[in-house]
């Protein structure tokens, strides 16, 4: 009789304090780690109960996959509310092979960030010329009008992203490894426009043959990769060290590709590897609540972006350390600057 009160106690508390931790706008950390832990001294206090051994090990299982379940379901109940779209997002989306396309604000975006790269492209073609003769290891003038056409897009979609850490940001004449995380295909438009920096992105070869804009990014000096072709990766790596060796700032999506969810995913060591070989430093880069508006699942944004920022980390000096501290660091610097819904679960890289 003792061990069933102590553990109907046990019970609700666990379902107060999870429904209370639950119906609040953050802590989904905190949330499971009171759920394991109320899930563990459930499961203490039934062993006591339990007569066999075995009994005792299987109940205890069977209480943590219950466990487990309710993380899970607490995580997507979190990551549907924050990643909702408003009701004006629904008037003209369509599904093209699967993919959602807003026909309105897809309209919005391509049209406005089509003239703004029409109306730019002149001042690209003597921006090159003239970076060419005066500048060509580094091609700021370039540099300049891709920011603009990147503002230009965002503009088209009235979204203008905060930038937060801008005290972390390195001096100009500085070249350094950006690392951000990477959720959607505005994270190209929101970085470019945003932070007050020029830098080179090593990103798909498909984007470097877009027309207009895809030229434009050639003659700046971004660099593309096959990221199928192994050939090809090792081209992009030595023109990464190259590009940062001549004074350029690079940025890497160390995550390989498009978060499937919006969460910080697993970071390979490429970018870390660049940056230890040209000898500069790293700085994590958070974007945030950019998700939603344009995931991997459409084709075009679903609605004019909201609340969207830019976080730059401090940066951290690659000389004297090892690659896997420097992967770390960025990982966990990334990660604490993003919104509960966007955390990786595993908190460590």
């Amino acid at each position: 009789m003792l061990s069933l009160s102590a553990h109907s106690l046990a019970l609700f508390v666990s379902i107060a304090e999870a429904t209370a931790f639950l119906t609040a706008p953050g802590g989904l950390a905190l949330q499971h780690a009171l759920l394991a832990r109320h899930s563990e001294a459930g499961c203490q206090l039934n062993a006591l109960s339990t007569p066999a051994p075995i009994a005792r090990v299987q109940h205890c299982r069977m209480q943590r996959s219950g466990a487990s379940n309710l993380h899970a379901s607490a995580t997507a109940t979190l990551d549907e509310e924050a990643n909702k779209l408003p009701a004006y997002s629904r008037f003209g989306q369509i599904k093209i092979k699967g993919k959602a396309v807003s026909v309105p604000i897809g309209l919005c975006f391509l049209m406005g960030s089509a003239l703004w790269a029409i109306i730019l492209f002149p001042y690209v073609l003597l921006a090159y010329a003239y970076a060419k003769v005066f500048d060509n290891l580094r091609r700021r003038a370039v540099d300049f009008g891709v920011a603009l056409w990147a503002k230009g897009a965002m503009f088209s979609l009235c979204y203008s992203p905060k930038l937060l850490g801008k005290e972390n940001l390195p001096p100009k004449d500085e070249a350094v490894m950006y690392i951000p995380n990477h959720c959607s295909y505005l994270d190209i438009f929101t970085l470019s426009g945003t932070v007050p920096r020029a830098f080179k992105y090593l990103s798909k070869q498909e984007i470097l043959q877009i027309p207009i804009i895809g030229w434009a990014m050639q003659m700046a000096g971004h660099i593309g990769i096959k990221r199928m072709d192994k050939r090809s990766q090792l081209e992009a790596f030595k023109a990464a060290v190259d590009a940062l060796k001549k004074g350029n700032s690079v940025v890497t999506f160390a995550e390989g590709t498009r978060s499937p969810d919006g969460r910080l995913q697993t970071m390979k060591a490429g970018s870390i590897k660049m940056a230890v070989k040209a000898g500069v430093k790293v700085v994590p880069v958070s974007i945030s609540n950019l998700y939603k508006w344009m995931p991997t699942s459409a084709i075009t944004p679903l609605a004019f972006p909201r609340n969207v920022s830019v976080r730059i980390h401090p940066a951290m000096d690659t000389k004297g350390k090892t690659e896997e501290e420097i992967l770390e660091y960025v990982f966990r610097s990334v990660n604490s600057g993003l919104p509960e819904h966007q955390k990786s679960l595993k908190g460590s890289n």
